[in-house]
């Protein structure tokens, strides 16, 4: 039986794609030994990045084929301009990061290809735009639920950044992801072609993102 799609796109990504959700920055997250330093340092970066994120989302949601794909889309864009965001700016203050500091930090330079890549993907249309988002999301799910298993971290922006992940309406974000993805085996082999480098060189950034936070 022909895998799923997605799952061809998942498993053509290994390396990296294993060592994005199994990533010692993850682990150490969950098992609550991270050191604050490099929590903030991630944290930075993250929030740096998100506004690049909504922006991808933003022009997803633009190019989507259908209002039940642009409301998906948009209830996601909802979440990250919100919920998440709130998140953020209560854990720059326990961490003692000041507003300065974190509204405008200089993306370092794997974040910079990361963005390049949602670029890139948004100049090409909605099935590159979609396969960046998914793999980017689906990684973040995969390592957050082998996190939540274990005892919860005591320091809130820990806890919390796992929790946002496990989320009921995050997994099922993830599933509807998958599934756009899963329709995009019906495109010739020239763009499936290309939807498989594209999620493979995300994966491989999602795991530079945490080595070079641990690398500092």
């Amino acid at each position: 039986m022909t895998q799923p799609f997605s799952e061809q796109l998942r498993a053509a990504a290994e390396p990296w794609w294993s060592g994005a959700v199994e990533h010692r920055f993850t682990a150490q997250l969950g098992d609550d030994v991270l050191s604050d330093e490099i929590y903030s340092r991630y944290l930075l970066q993250d929030y740096a990045f998100v506004g690049t994120l909504a922006d991808h989302v933003a022009r997803t949601l633009a190019a989507a084929p259908d209002m039940a794909a642009k409301g998906v889309l948009a209830a996601f864009l909802a979440a990250l301009t919100s919920a998440e965001n709130d998140y953020f700016e209560r854990s720059f203050a326990a961490l003692g990061i000041a507003p300065d500091e974190y509204r405008a930090p200089k993306l370092n330079p794997v974040a910079q290809l990361l963005a390049r890549e949602m670029q890139d993907a948004q100049a090409c249309g909605y099935a590159d735009m979609i396969t960046v988002l998914a793999c980017a999301e689906w990684a973040y799910l995969r390592w957050a639920k082998l996190q939540a298993i274990k005892t919860p971290p005591q320091r809130f922006w820990l806890r919390e950044w796992i929790d946002i992940h496990v989320l009921p309406e995050f997994e099922q974000f993830v599933a509807w992801l998958r599934g756009q993805l899963d329709g995009f085996a019906s495109l010739d082999e020239a763009d499936r072609l290309r939807l498989h480098d594209r999620f493979t060189r995300m994966a491989w950034l999602e795991q530079a993102f945490f080595d070079v936070l641990m690398d500092d």
